[in-house]
């Protein structure tokens, strides 16, 4: 089915500028318009060629095959073109041509067919590429959709929250307006109790009892408003919105600040710069969903790194995982690296750091205290860095000393520094790194020397 460009591979039919125009499939396969249509079910089609099963895109159609119908048109006019005389028309160029037989030198003929090999490449770089875009395109629609969504709910909560706001304030206003009548009428009772102690005559006593009678039978018949507050709608419409808009806002605190801990560990400094690349081995070595996938994938724990899994063995590999110290502010990095087998920690170090980096805490990946094992790299003049690991196999004051040093987590290491400065017995030091096995050498004494 793939040798003959110019048809489809389900009708072989012939592709047209019009109808039939082929349209190219995430997996590279192209197919014409109709055969796509026919062939869609439930938002998703496979391929007729390679059973490859695809989401539709958003705007409905995949992406037409220019570079195939270029190639149609091309080919066309070649075959429009009248053959000379002893010559036949040129072939597809969906592979390299056979060697001409007259009119070139072989190593002409050679050149030409190296150099159709070349386009040829070419050609399929291109429609991989080209494959490979219009899935990450898809994925896009698919994140715009999913982000259209949120940003409704979020807008549907937006909206409750106004109308919960709207609800507090008519309550506001009840209770406003209640406490200007209450006021009202408090004052009303203390001159109506202030003509009741000033009442000179029988009459005048009487009328003032009867007014009193009808102002307080009047506040009586009112004290059942109190009934009416709170009110159970406003309240726990109120009540309802306002622990959903707390969750909300407690996730959406939480999601804010794993994305900037993810931005941090993923290079904010190259995205301020506006470099957002991939580093180069990972753009070299994987397509643009297996780079996708790479950066959604979870955060690199302690037991991904300790177990080895295949992601932390490609990150380590890689130089991009670092444990990482805090203290009183200054930050500093541990590079981790995998030889022979072993994990090894490097000492804490004040440095630039590559991009898009996994980070774990140098309390995750580090024992807080012997027994362990520490190492030195030794180097002098003519010699390249050599190892030396240490057993340091019980927990002593010494032990710990030796470690923090090693690891430089107290400040002060052993990195960069000369190891000793022996002015008296070398030799004693060169023999004894001599014995055999060097374990049986021991420090019997030591001590400071005061004066010479």
């Amino acid at each position: 089915m793939d040798d003959n460009v110019e048809e489809c591979p389900v009708c072989l039919t012939t592709f047209d500028d019009t109808l039939r125009r082929p349209r190219n499939l995430p997996c590279g396969h192209t197919v014409c318009s109709p055969c796509i249509d026919g062939l869609k079910q439930q938002g998703a089609i496979t391929c007729p060629t390679c059973r490859a099963s695809h989401a539709v895109p958003e705007a409905g159609q995949f992406p037409i095959s220019y570079i195939t119908e270029g190639l149609i048109r091309r080919l066309r006019r070649l075959a429009s073109l009248p053959a000379e005389p002893g010559k036949q028309a040129a072939p597809p160029v969906t592979r390299p041509a056979p060697k001409a037989t007259t009119g070139f030198s072989r190593k002409a003929q050679s050149l030409l067919q190296e150099q159709e090999v070349k386009v040829l490449a070419a050609i399929r770089s291109c429609q991989e590429e080209q494959s490979q875009l219009a899935e990450y395109l898809t994925t896009l629609g698919g994140w715009s959709s999913r982000q259209q969504r949120l940003q409704d709910e979020l807008q549907t909560l937006v909206d409750q929250s106004k109308s919960a706001q709207e609800a507090v304030h008519r309550e506001e206003s009840r209770v406003e307006g209640r406490q200007e009548e209450v006021r009202q009428k408090e004052q009303q009772l203390h001159a109506a109790l202030q003509s009741l102690r000033t009442a000179a005559t029988r009459q005048e006593a009487y009328e003032v009892i009867e007014d009193t009678d009808l102002l307080v039978e009047k506040d009586s018949q009112t004290e059942g408003c109190l009934g009416v507050f709170p009110n159970v709608h406003a309240v726990t419409t109120v009540t309802r919105v306002a622990e959903a808009s707390r969750a909300a806002l407690q996730a959406a605190t939480a999601a804010a600040a794993a994305t900037q801990a993810a931005l941090k560990a993923a290079g904010t400094a190259a995205a301020a710069s506006g470099d957002s690349s991939l580093p180069a081995a990972w753009a070299e070595a994987s397509s643009i969903a297996d780079r996708l996938q790479a950066l959604l994938a979870p955060p690199l724990t302690a037991e991904d790194l300790h177990s080895l899994t295949q992601r932390a063995r490609g990150l380590v590999e890689a130089g991009l995982v670092f444990a990482v110290h805090d203290v009183k502010g200054q930050t500093r990095h541990a590079r981790i690296s995998l030889e022979d087998g072993s994990l090894y920690l490097h000492s804490l170090q004040a440095q630039v750091l590559p991009n898009f980096i996994a980070t774990l805490q140098m309390g995750k990946v580090v024992p807080a205290a012997p027994p362990c094992e520490v190492f030195l790299d030794l180097a002098w003049p003519g010699s390249a860095a050599r190892r030396v690991v240490v057993s340091l196999p019980q927990d002593t004051p010494r032990g710990r000393q030796f470690m923090l040093l090693c690891s430089g987590q107290r400040g002060a290491c052993y990195a960069n520094t000369r190891l000793f400065n022996v002015v008296r017995g070398l030799e004693v030091v060169q023999e004894a790194a001599q014995h055999r096995p060097v374990t049986e050498v021991t420090v019997v004494q030591c001590g400071v020397v005061l004066s010479r």
